[in-house]
């Protein structure tokens, strides 16, 4: 009699532990879901549109210049604007070098570096420009060649002479070609007001703001 009452309560108790257990471990699964999909992590990938703050420019800038942006457009999560329009990010200039003769253009390369909600809060973030900035090529850039060579084989026709034509064409476009390597190139940057975009290349946990 004592048998059967010891195994009925070993039974009563695995079945009391699974009872309690079950819901722990269905629990789970979602409980990883509902962080996952927190409105206050933002994924990487994330792509944000950033309205220029200020000026940076090749020409003047250097390397570890700080500068500000805001949001252009909200960033949202399941209809929560997580980053409404108007939030503050700091970028930070990694390499800035100006223009030079031969047409170089200059160069500066920048990452956006922290959100600021307030003076007290703030987020590291790991935001590259989803484009390079380039300059704005100008129009006839090999004019002065092109054109030496044709102005200086016009002068070897008019002296009545082939040979001329030839020697002269090369004259002319030697003169014309360093004529183009005395100009300089474009300088590029971005001026207040210039809209912009980075991709997160690490995830952000945003702090719990009312949203």
């Amino acid at each position: 009699m004592s048998s059967k009452f010891g195994t009925a309560n070993v039974f009563a108790i695995l079945i009391l532990f699974f009872v309690i257990n079950y819901p722990l471990r269905a629990q789970a699964p979602a409980e990883l879901k509902k962080q996952t999909d927190s409105i206050y992590r933002v994924p990487v990938g994330t792509r944000i549109r950033l309205r220029m703050e200020g000026v940076i420019s090749s020409k003047f800038s250097t390397a570890n210049d700080t500068f500000l942006a805001r949001v252009a457009v909200p960033v949202m999560i399941h209809d929560v604007a997580i980053l409404p329009v108007g939030t503050l990010v700091e970028g930070r200039i990694t390499e800035a070098s100006p223009a030079g003769l031969g047409s170089r253009d200059g160069r500066i390369d920048f990452r956006m570096e922290t959100l600021r909600f307030s003076d007290e809060v703030n987020r590291s973030i790991d935001g590259e420009p989803v484009a390079p900035l380039k300059a704005k090529h100008r129009s006839g850039k090999w004019f002065p060649a092109i054109g030496g060579s044709i102005l200086g084989a016009a002068i070897g026709f008019a002296v009545g002479s082939g040979p001329g034509a030839v020697i002269g064409a090369g004259i002319g476009g030697g003169i014309g070609a360093g004529a183009g390597y005395s100009k300089k190139g474009s300088n590029i940057g971005l001026k207040d007001d210039d809209i912009f975009e980075i991709e997160l290349k690490k995830e952000v946990v945003l702090p719990v703001l009312d949203y």
